[in-house]
């Protein structure tokens, strides 16, 4: 069997390291720990060893330093590097030996084929990833689109590491906008969904918050004209009676039917935010008619909530209903266990964690990255109503996320607006004893998707559906199949069309690094010609159409002969995937393998167009340049899977 190396660049690179540690030690130099950076650009090295700060401890003049180190280099040692140079103040520059790196990397990405890429860790960790969470009581908006799809990815690199890893679904049942949804739905006689069931709840829980702050607001209005009370609050109240009233036209028109339906059932109600508040109550205790109703309410949002994943390729494995954890008795434990310490109190019947004296006496604030000037508010446990929050709730779900999968990290994927009561969570891990919980326990924060001129309200039914976004998406790339390959029959425009919308879309929300805000627009997401998927979608059918017109690929080749510059940049980058897809992975940053698709596809590109390769000659260039385009198709392939975006082999 042959000996397949998983990470051909690492061959150059430890090469380089090994070289430069033999050397220090035939200088008397130990205990030193090496490392390699790419140098700028404009060095046409692809590896350099600076030699400064070993040159502080030795006190030797870095240039000099870096002489010696080449002096005591064994050239005869040398497998996959060309030369070694001396260069600046004091820099020993690599070259790689192209051929040497070519042959291993081709002969990887070949016989690893869908696996290529994957480096493993040496120790798996079990890794519960939870994104997207949002509340079943209207359809996943764009928002939670970025959150999906960075979870999705997140978990798809921790695997290729890897990991043993869990995806879960965290269902935020236990609230008053779900008890908004379900008294709506409740008032209709829980009837069957007419459409996308998500989209029907979602348009009953907009309605009813609706038609439940005019009665409220119409409620304060009388009572100040009863007290002859006029100025600033009648004012402010009146107007925003008013601009609900417009809310309310534009609903009604979304669907009189149901709209009139519920103004006259909620108009029957003396105090509808008491019932509501109520029904949240009789909830949370666990009654029997109550846990009917938010169930089918909540399975029915979800139903649509998997219809929408299930189209955007995105795997949820476990789905956590935030009740369950409350009816478990989990959340009374925390609770309890939390008033043991000297960090709770009462005010005005409420129990309230004091988080910033808890991270003072404990010590916490530089283990989690704290600034010791900044005071972290205090957090409220339970109402003094009884009900308690969902921060709450949530210490109790992370306890069981590490517990039931004995999780070694769990990620949170949460917008960046969750920072404060992340970290008031993780304080309350430590509390409780959980400091090793506390400190693998991560919050992976994202940014706001903006649309431009658009402003979400989901209170309000004004928010831009995950669902329409991959609709148009995939009828934007219809169209642009159709006017590229108009001989292509309508099912093939379909399934393209599909693999094409779908992966702009999911490139598009993790191009952007997750803590900067992401503007949507259409101009970029199907762009055809630069940082898109469709563009690198396009490089890919490109290998594809280049290597289906070929019966094999040549068993015989010389990499020795892919001398031009774009060959060897294609070689170099495609030698790197894997630790690229490392990078992403150990760092936690999707958009990495944006940044690296793109170069690679842009590179293929003017690969495509400068040189031959069919009728390339002699035959030996043809065969090499064969195995070349089929480890970048490989490459490219793999890359976008990890994305969870197909690669199309034709467009």
């Amino acid at each position: 069997m042959v000996s397949v190396e998983a990470n051909p660049f690492g061959l150059f690179k430890n090469e380089c390291i090994s070289l430069v540690e033999d050397a220090l030690f035939k200088l008397g130099i130990k205990g030193v720990k090496v490392n390699v950076e790419f140098p700028p650009p404009a060095i046409r090295a692809e590896l350099a060893f600076p030699c400064f700060s070993i040159a502080r401890v030795v006190k030797e003049n870095p240039r000099r330093l870096a002489e010696s180190i080449v002096e005591k280099i064994d050239i005869r040692r040398l497998k996959f590097i060309e030369k070694i140079e001396v260069a600046g103040g004091g820099y020993v520059n690599f070259y790689v030996n192209y051929p040497a790196l070519a042959y291993e990397t081709f002969k990887s990405a070949e016989c690893l084929d869908e696996t290529y890429g994957h480096l493993k860790v040496e120790t798996p960790l079990r890794i519960v990833v939870e994104h997207t969470s949002a509340n079943p009581i209207h359809p996943l908006h764009i928002g939670a689109a970025r959150n999906a799809v960075l979870g999705d990815t997140l978990a798809r690199l921790l695997r290729a590491r890897g990991h043993n890893v869990k995806v879960h679904f965290y269902i935020n049942d236990v609230g008053l906008q779900v008890a908004v949804a379900a008294y709506g739905y409740d008032k209709i006689g829980r009837v069957k969904p007419v459409g996308k069931p998500d989209h029907f709840i979602g348009l009953i829980y907009a309605m009813t918050n609706c038609i439940v702050e005019i009665s409220d607001l119409k409620r304060k209005l009388n009572k100040l004209d009863e007290m002859g009370v006029v100025g600033e609050d009648r004012v402010r109240i009146a107007n925003e009676l008013s601009e609900w009233i417009g809310i309310a036209k534009d609903l009604r028109d979304r669907n009189p039917s149901l709209f009139d339906k519920l103004l006259e059932t909620i108009s029957l109600d003396d105090d509808p935010k008491k019932s509501i508040a109520q029904l949240d109550l009789q909830y949370e205790l666990g009654e029997k008619d109550a846990v009917e109703l938010f169930r089918k309410l909540c399975l029915l949002c979800i139903d649509g909530f998997k219809e929408t994943f299930e189209r955007a390729n995105i795997d949820v494995e476990s789905w956590d209903w935030e009740s369950d954890i409350v009816w478990s008795s989990r959340v009374k434990s925390v609770i309890d266990a939390l008033k043991r310490t000297s960090f709770t109190y009462f005010d005005g019947g409420a129990l309230i964690f004091d988080a910033e004296k808890a991270a003072i006496t404990l010590g916490l604030k530089k283990d989690l990255g704290v600034s010791e000037l900044y005071e972290v508010p205090k957090l409220t446990l339970v109402r003094s109503d009884g009900r308690t929050l969902y921060p709450t709730r949530d210490i109790a779900y992370t306890l069981w996320q590490f517990e039931h999968f004995n999780a070694d990290k769990v990620i949170h994927v949460i917008g960046v607006d969750q920072t404060l009561p992340q970290l008031q969570l993780r304080i309350a891990l430590a509390t409780l004893g959980k400091m090793n919980y506390a400190l693998n326990m991560i919050h992976f924060a994202y940014e706001l998707v903006h649309l431009p001129g658009f402003k979400m309200s989901s209170r309000r039914g004004r928010y831009v559906e995950f669902d329409r976004i991959l609709g148009e998406a995939i009828e934007r790339a219809e169209e642009e199949v159709r006017r590229r390959s108009p001989k292509l029959d309508d099912e093939t425009v379909r399934n393209i069309g599909r693999m094409i919308g779908v992966g702009a879309v999911r490139y598009a929300l993790l191009s952007v690094t997750p803590s900067r805000k992401m503007t949507f627009t259409w101009e970029r997401v199907l762009n055809f010609e630069q940082n898109s998927a469709p563009f690198i979608q396009y490089a890919h059918a490109r290998a594809c159409n280049i290597l289906a017109k070929v019966d094999a690929l040549p068993e015989e080749y010389d990499p020795s002969l892919l001398n031009h510059r774009l060959e060897r940049e294609l070689i170099l980058k495609v030698s790197m995937f894997p630790e690229v897809v490392a990078d992403a992975a150990d760092n936690l940053r999707p958009e990495i393998l944006t940044e690296y698709a793109n170069f690679l596809a842009l590179t293929f590109n003017s690969f495509y167009d400068a040189l031959p390769v069919l009728k390339a000659k002699p035959l030996e260039l043809r065969n090499a340049r064969l195995h070349l385009v089929n480890v970048v198709r490989i490459t490219l392939r793999n890359t976008l899977s990890l994305m969870g975006i197909s690669a199309p082999s034709r467009m």
